[in-house]
């Protein structure tokens, strides 16, 4: 039957929507893998609330109600919205109140949303389900995890096998939206919050935040190596007259060609991409973000260039795709 494959992002305890396919059938599918990429990307700011005053006016004054949690000092209103506001709908909700309250729950909601909409900063996997739980990458789950799974019981097909941290997370980790197109991906976390009531400013300005930057840049968190864009765009034009104008890599291919994982070589591409299935990154952390922020970032002269790597794996896996 062959071996399946499935995308896990193990802080947030999230598996990739859509079938479970064989390596082979997704690869070079110009979808799967950019789609991954694309959930990987950095959000923009939560912009501020422009407070909008009637033309001519010098300034514009608010009465505040006697009894009104406004008259509370901000610590106090601080503590009030961390031990009683539970969802994100409710936490919008109170910040599109007024500015006041925006501005004192700005950075927590920044912080909820982008969590919530982007995987960038996670561990992330592709896992095929013949993998054995003793061959797992190193240190790609801390001890707490490791408990966790050793105490899964088996179920009654298991025949006594120990269940894998690829049935495990089929049965623990929710499912994530997938999609080429950003706009599904916030829409699934954007549409509870218009059901609400939230609009105008405050819902402008959520929408806004959840435009990814510009994608120029796939880093390797942990391990301080990046691969620009621009590389994998190169390498395409360099493959242009065998398809034809059709653009075979991207940022995505770069990535899952890097982080899949199993202890059977079974891919459903050549024998010569068999490597593929011990990817040198899997269970690191990721992001997506445009070159431009990172040339600015203090630590930038520390980070590795990996386009040899990644551009020689490619050109093996090309006639899988």
């Amino acid at each position: 039957m062959g071996q399946y494959w499935m995308f896990l992002n193990i802080d947030r305890r999230e598996r990739a929507s859509g079938s479970l396919l064989k390596l082979g059938e997704f690869f070079g599918d110009g979808i799967t893998n950019r789609s991954i990429a694309l959930r990987l990307c950095r959000l923009r700011s939560l912009p501020k609330m422009p407070i909008i005053q009637p033309r001519g006016a010098e300034s514009t004054t608010i009465e505040k109600p006697a009894r009104s949690l406004l008259v509370l000092p901000n610590e106090i209103l601080y503590q009030i919205i961390m031990e009683d506001i539970v969802t994100l709908e409710d936490f919008a909700c109170f910040a599109a109140t007024c500015h006041r309250c925006w501005d004192l729950c700005a950075s927590i909601l920044e912080v909820s949303i982008k969590y919530m909409v982007s995987w960038a900063g996670s561990r992330i996997i592709c896992l095929g389900d013949y993998m054995q739980n003793d061959d797992l990458p190193t240190g790609i789950l801390t001890e707490a995890e490791r408990a966790e799974l050793g105490a899964a019981v088996p179920d009654e097909y298991s025949e006594g096998r120990p269940v894998s941290l690829y049935d495990f997370a089929g049965n623990h980790y929710h499912s994530a939206v997938m999609s080429p197109d950003f706009f599904d991906i916030t829409y699934a976390y954007i549409r509870p919050l218009e059901r609400r009531g939230i609009e105008g400013a405050p819902l402008a300005a959520i929408r806004r935040m959840c435009k990814p930057v510009k994608a120029t840049v796939l880093r390797n968190l942990s391990k301080k190596l990046y691969v620009r864009a621009d590389t994998i765009d190169a390498l395409n034009k360099e493959l242009h007259p065998r398809f034809r104008g059709r653009k075979p890599f991207s940022l995505g291919e770069a990535l899952v060609g890097r982080i899949c994982w199993s202890s059977d070589p079974s891919c459903a591409m050549p024998e010569y991409c068999e490597d593929i299935t011990r990817g040198p990154w899997a269970g690191d952390a990721f992001d997506v973000t445009s070159m431009k922020r990172f040339q600015r970032e203090a630590d930038f002269l520390e980070w590795v260039d990996a386009k040899d790597e990644v551009c020689e794996a490619l050109r093996r896996y090309l006639d899988g795709c």
